[in-house]
């Protein structure tokens, strides 16, 4: 029920109506319709009945003119957080500070172009490998938006992706060391007489862990007696820092074999550690003693520690420089070239579903095929 009254200003007579129109389910708080300045009864009528009719179908509709994306990013990251671990936050919150917010977090929301969209996505190509990466989060932002009817339509959905990257990656470090490399390395390492760095990288190549994964290890994770390793936790960097959390995905917790070398290896760290970790005041003979930790406070390593050593390992005896990932790529092509199925080392690598582990077979066998016509030519070399 609405009422309608007529009153006077300077400008001439004009209509005011107020009414209810029912009660918002967001809140459950009444809402009603106060609006003024209409020639006639009949326009406020008009404009009661068509607030009541859009009430009922879409509820409270904030007004988009006076939401900027960035109000509307923030809005949005509240519901984000919740659902998400802190090393995925802090990623994309840098994503959003770095690329988005300078470009459109000033903008309404409402006056976003499609044409605007599309040049920033052509300009994100040119200087991002993960330009795709850019796009869909800004994209998942403005979904929301569309979802909650702050806007009529999303401008990311007439987009046109570009298929490549312009930039090129700069290829300076290998993607995965081949079986000769990879004992070359292993060899050096074991000359440098660092028990530590000998045991974390063994522990990479010869399990295909995630850095993480190993970062968090404890020695209670290692039955010797078995052969078994078990993955249930991962070292993250968080807005606060760096912090132990769960794995990567579910499928990421699992209990592998382990060959009795690396056991051995192990197990002479161990030994070193134990005796080290005392002369901090650091009690080590504990089941839940991280394996690779600081001495100073006895926490994990940091996630940077490895990278470092790795690069002062490579310079120090002209080794190929690979990523820490790489390992992980290592110890995969290896598993395929030793004939083990697809599925088994789906799930030694834990990954969540096969097509991953397709992927980085696929992205071997074409390493191998781009260097199959080079070796051709050397063995028969005329």
């Amino acid at each position: 029920m609405a009422t309608y009254k007529q009153y006077e200003t300077n400008k001439g007579t004009f209509w005011r109506v107020s009414g209810y129109l029912g009660v918002d389910a967001l809140t459950g708080k009444q809402t009603n319709y106060n609006k003024r300045g209409f020639k006639s009864k009949k326009d406020a009528q008009h404009s009661y009945n068509t607030a009541k009719v859009q009430f009922q179908n879409e509820g409270i509709k904030k007004e988009p003119q006076r939401m900027t994306f960035e109000a509307l990013y923030q809005e949005w990251l509240l519901i984000y957080e919740k659902d998400v671990e802190q090393s995925t936050l802090v990623k994309t919150k840098q994503v959003f500070r770095t690329h988005i917010l300078p470009r459109f977090g000033r903008y309404y929301i409402d006056k976003i172009q499609v044409s605007q969209v599309q040049t920033a996505v052509h300009e994100w190509r040119e200087i991002l490998q993960e330009y795709r990466t850019v796009f869909n989060k800004f994209n998942r932002v403005l979904k929301y938006a569309y979802k909650l009817k702050y806007i009529t339509e999303n401008p990311c959905d007439f987009v046109i992706l570009p298929s490549k990257p312009l930039v090129k990656q700069e290829k300076e470090t290998l993607d995965f060391y081949t079986k000769e490399q990879l004992e070359t390395f292993m060899t050096c390492l074991s000359n440098m007489n660092t028990r530590k760095w000998e045991a974390f990288f063994r522990i990479l190549a010869f399990t295909g862990l995630r850095r993480g994964e190993a970062l968090a290890l404890t020695w209670d994770d290692i039955d010797t007696n078995q052969g078994l390793l078990t993955v249930n936790k991962a070292v993250k960097r968080g807005e606060n820092g760096q912090y132990v959390g769960s794995t990567k995905n579910e499928s990421s917790m699992r209990t592998i074999t382990i060959d009795d070398n690396t056991i051995r290896i192990l197990k002479s760290w161990k030994a070193e550690q134990a005796k080290t970790l005392i002369g901090f005041g650091f009690n080590a003979i504990q089941p839940n003693q991280y394996i690779f930790s600081k001495w100073k406070d006895n926490t994990p390593l940091n996630t940077m520690a490895p990278r470092n050593a790795l690069v002062k390992i490579c310079n120090r005896f002209d080794l190929p420089m690979m990523n820490i990932h790489g390992f992980r790529h290592t110890h995969c092509s290896l598993l395929f070239e030793a004939g083990v199925p697809m599925k088994d080392v789906m799930e030694r690598l834990g990954h969540s579903d096969i097509q991953t582990t397709m992927n980085v077979y696929t992205h071997v066998t074409k390493s191998s095929r781009d260097n199959s016509a080079q070796m051709f030519a050397k063995y028969v070399n005329f």
